[in-house]
């Protein structure tokens, strides 16, 4: 841009990479980029230029009186300064998030004094990016003439507002040793693109369509949740049940384990009882074998007596068959009639 109506334009950045950009990207006869660091400019030429334009550059350097003696090098005598910097005050609160590359911001005193110290004479203004209305003659001839109009939403509608309320984001400065070189700045730069407004617009409906698409998420969820409400609701009166059946399981558990502790002691008794008996069974075991074996031998001696008077039998039947046996018969007649004895003896 610079380029356009100056006769010689020169870039500088640390950057390499950047300079081979600017380099493919930007091209002109008049306008060539040189890496190189701000504080010590690859530039030899003292006092060879016109005009130097810093912006945004300032806070990025922790040797900030290093820039500005640089830029007293090669500007010449009476020429023109113009740079910018944050407004350290607001500018941290309004920015989404904190810039790791500013190494050294500045509040407007800090800024007015750095500046103060290498040139006699400067002029100071604020920046904002605000969305604007532009009106301009069609077809009329354009005048010289300047109106700028600062108007704030309130609390029902658009307000005007007066100047002294515009906080700056940003701080330029205009300087130089010569106070003639000092124009009387004010300017108002329109994007005929609206690429801004555009680009508020994109994000302001992919805004509405990811807020569309969280609230059928929570929807989503909470018909999730409402489902799992009632399924843990379910499940809770299941484990009421459960726990009721556990209850009456635990009843017939202590039923079951009482009848046990009584069967037990009834078996131990059965048991105490089939020892006894066992003991009872011993013992006519035992007598039995004592009698079986007192039987046999009775009944041994009784055979033997059995036979002892089978042979007295037979001994005696031979004892009455004997003439010796009858001859004694008649004797003992005799003697029963002469003694008169009627029994047998």
């Amino acid at each position: 841009m610079l380029a356009t109506t100056a006769a010689s334009v020169i870039g500088v950045d640390i950057d390499e990479n950047v300079i081979r950009h600017a380099s493919d990207k930007y091209v002109r006869d008049n306008l060539q980029f040189v890496s190189g660091s701000i504080t010590a400019s690859p530039i030899r030429d003292d006092h060879s230029f016109d005009v130097i334009v810093c912006f945004e550059a300032i806070e990025h350097v922790e040797d900030q009186d290093a820039l500005f003696a640089e830029v007293k090098r090669l500007l010449r005598p009476g020429g023109l300064f113009i740079g910018s910097t944050p407004n350290k005050t607001v500018y941290r609160h309004e920015s989404a998030e904190e810039n790791r590359f500013h190494v050294k911001e500045l509040d407007f005193k800090e800024f007015k004094d750095l500046v103060a110290r290498y040139f006699h004479n400067a002029r100071f203004l604020g920046q904002r990016i605000h969305p604007g209305s532009s009106i301009w003659p069609i077809v009329e001839e354009r005048t010289n003439g300047f109106q700028e109009f600062m108007v704030e939403r309130g609390a029902s509608a658009f307000e005007f507002i007066d100047a002294d309320r515009r906080v700056p984001l940003y701080f330029i400065v205009i300087a130089s040793d010569s106070a003639d070189a000092l124009p009387q700045p004010a300017s108002v730069l329109l994007d005929q693109s609206d690429s801004l407004i555009a680009e508020k617009d994109a994000q302001v409906q992919a805004s509405a369509k990811e807020a569309q698409w969280r609230a059928q998420q929570i929807a989503d969820r909470d018909q999730t949740i409402k489902s799992r409400d009632e399924t843990i609701g379910s499940l809770e009166e299941a484990v009421r049940w459960r726990e009721s059946q556990l209850q009456d399981l635990a009843k017939s558990l202590e039923w079951i384990k009482e009848r046990v502790s009584s069967l037990e002691k009834t078996v131990a008794a059965h048991e105490e009882a089939l020892a006894w008996r066992a003991d009872q069974v011993s013992a006519l075991e035992t007598a039995k074998d004592y009698w079986q074996r007192e039987s046999q031998t009775i009944t041994t001696k009784l055979q033997n007596a059995q036979r002892q008077l089978a042979a007295a039998n037979d001994a005696l039947a031979s004892i009455h068959a004997s003439r010796g046996w009858k001859l004694i018969l008649k004797l003992r007649a005799i003697r029963d009639r002469l003694t008169g004895r009627n029994s047998r003896g």
